[in-house]
């Protein structure tokens, strides 16, 4: 078995680079017996040491615990190369119940992107943990064990880039700029530190006097209609799910399970009108404004003329140009994965 699965947290490096704590010893010893769960009797776990500040080992060895008293062997990937056997060998075995991110959104992304074929859920250890918070999912490793054991799964969509699927958004522009320089900032010297939300402050005020806000043009399509329109603006947000940070409401009437895509598109360039932008989403005002696009879709390529960053659930994902070859086609995966959330769970409304 790859090195770091088993019953417990094992060493190596952890995903996006970070360097964490020292490893915890493996838990052992007979299970709780249970009455639930015997034909699917261990769940994975995809850790991530380094996510929000640090304290993912510590969840980690409390959920191991918590899986042991509900009768479930746990099996830990902290590398991303244990982490693709993980998933790999969950797939194969019908007795693995499913599949734990422990971090942040970025822990979630990875996963996601292995193309689990048992349902996920998540701990989590993140900074502004957008997924989790989206479905309800508790911080408490205890909750997470109680719900990997007697949970239920929600089919739901994924966005999917050229290379890349994502769970929440997909944007272009002005804040895909300030992720690039924040991930640039956190993993200078080589390895990933842990954030927060200070930490976010330099590379807006960067940006603010940096970006040039070149045009980017969408184009949205309807494979099955065959009906096209383009529309041109300063900054493109894509989302799968009504989640960014701060809570802040840019598609508020995103749904996880419809098979398509919310596109916003702000008009305007400039760090002025950015703000601006920005104040009218703070209020919920933003799509009926003149200058702000709403669409739904299952299909949209977004193109450039000049260098533009871009994002995936937060993460840096590269940049659009003017070469033909770096358009970014993203399309809906409907029903691509199952999530597992507590059996008092409600969907939010509207979602």
């Amino acid at each position: 078995m790859t090195q770091g699965l088993g019953d417990g947290p094992g060493p190596g490096p952890e995903p996006d680079g970070g360097r964490g704590e020292n490893p915890a010893p493996a838990v052992s010893g007979p299970p709780v017996p249970s009455t639930r769960g015997r034909d699917r009797d261990w769940v994975g776990i995809a850790a991530n040491a380094a996510s929000g500040r640090g304290g993912g080992r510590a969840k980690v060895r409390r959920l191991i615990r918590g899986l042991r008293e509900r009768g479930l062997r746990a099996r830990v990937a902290w590398t991303p190369g244990e982490r693709s056997a993980l998933v790999a060998e969950s797939a194969d075995d019908p007795k693995c119940r499913c599949l734990v991110a422990v971090g942040g959104d970025g822990t979630v992304g990875a996963l996601v992107n292995e193309e689990p074929r048992v349902p996920i859920t998540v701990l989590p250890a993140g900074t502004e943990n957008l997924f989790a918070r989206h479905f309800r999912l508790s911080a408490n490793p205890a909750e997470t064990a109680a719900t990997a054991a007697s949970g239920h799964p929600v089919r739901t969509d994924v966005g999917l880039g050229p290379r890349r699927r994502f769970t929440l958004m997909a944007g272009f522009g002005f804040d895909a700029d300030v992720v690039t320089r924040h991930h640039t900032a956190r993993v200078r010297g080589g390895s990933a530190r842990p954030t927060h939300r200070a930490m976010y402050v330099d590379p807006v005020l960067r940006a603010s006097f940096a970006y040039k806000f070149p045009p980017i043009t969408v184009t949205l399509s309807d494979p099955d209609s065959g009906r096209e329109e383009s529309l041109v603006g300063s900054t493109v947000f894509v989302f799968n799910l009504p989640r960014y940070a701060l809570g802040l409401p840019f598609a508020p009437t995103a749904v996880g399970d419809d098979g398509l895509l919310d596109v916003v598109v702000f008009r305007d360039p400039g760090p002025f009108r950015a703000l601006h932008y920005l104040w009218l989403v703070v209020r919920g005002l933003h799509l009926d404004r003149p200058g702000v696009e709403h669409r739904k879709v299952k299909r949209a390529v977004v193109t450039a003329g000049e260098l533009v960053p871009v994002q995936l659930d937060g993460d840096p994902a590269g940049y659009v140009n003017g070469d033909p070859a770096s358009a970014w086609t993203t399309e809906v995966l409907p029903g691509a994965i199952d999530v597992l959330v507590p059996s008092r769970f409600a969907p939010p409304a509207g979602a």
